[in-house]
């Protein structure tokens, strides 16, 4: 029995690019074939500055991947119904489903969680905005609180906001420089994604 196999791409609203879009594929006769969030994270759409890389989909096709090729396809926001694209032919690629197997596949497998700090370089913006409503020793406290789980000391207080307020480092910088730390490195966190609410930086 053939896998149906899995419908691939990203999507966001521009408006507001963190707030992931639940999207639907349909085929040419309005059948949908899958729906899910467009909120996982893909380097090439960081790269790009799409949505600072979160806002890629995988969805599992009702109807076989390759019995789809030789129909069009359109991406809907299926909240709306709002036709976003639409696709003839749909390239397609045959092979089968990874299988995920340990927990750092697991871990890395959640579009809630960032595998990696470097996951969230594209969110220069959204970091510079968040200094600028709250101020250096805000940003200092939260980014504490989100990578090490615990108040920031007085003396990181003062460093730290000294650096942000005369742009030593950036807001990301920091974040890069507290993960090097052997703090955090003897007891790593999972850290929440940028389309996640528990992301304290939005």
């Amino acid at each position: 029995m053939e896998s149906a196999g899995t419908i691939e791409g990203w999507a966001f609203d521009a408006e507001a690019p963190l707030e992931p879009l639940t999207i639907a594929i349909v085929d040419d006769k309005a059948r949908e074939l899958g729906w899910g969030l467009a909120h996982l994270y893909r380097e090439d759409l960081a790269a790009a500055g799409f949505a600072a890389g979160w806002c890629g989909f995988s969805v599992k096709s009702a109807t076989a991947v390759s019995r789809l090729t030789e129909r069009a396809l359109t991406l809907l926001d299926r909240k709306t119904g709002t036709k976003i694209i639409r696709r003839y032919p749909v390239p397609c690629a045959p092979g089968p489903d990874a299988a995920l197997t340990t927990i750092p596949e697991l871990v890395a497998s959640d579009p809630t969680m960032a595998a990696s700090i470097f996951q969230l370089k594209g969110c220069d913006e959204m970091f510079a905005r968040y200094v600028q409503l709250h101020g250096a020793d805000a940003w200092v406290e939260a980014a504490y609180a989100y990578l090490l789980g615990r108040p920031v000391d007085a003396s990181g207080l003062k460093f730290y906001g000294k650096q942000i307020r005369e742009k030593i480092l950036s807001p990301f910088q920091l974040l890069a420089t507290v993960t090097e730390s052997e703090e955090f490195k003897s007891r790593p966190r999972l850290l929440a994604a940028p389309n996640s609410a528990a992301f304290p930086f939005r």
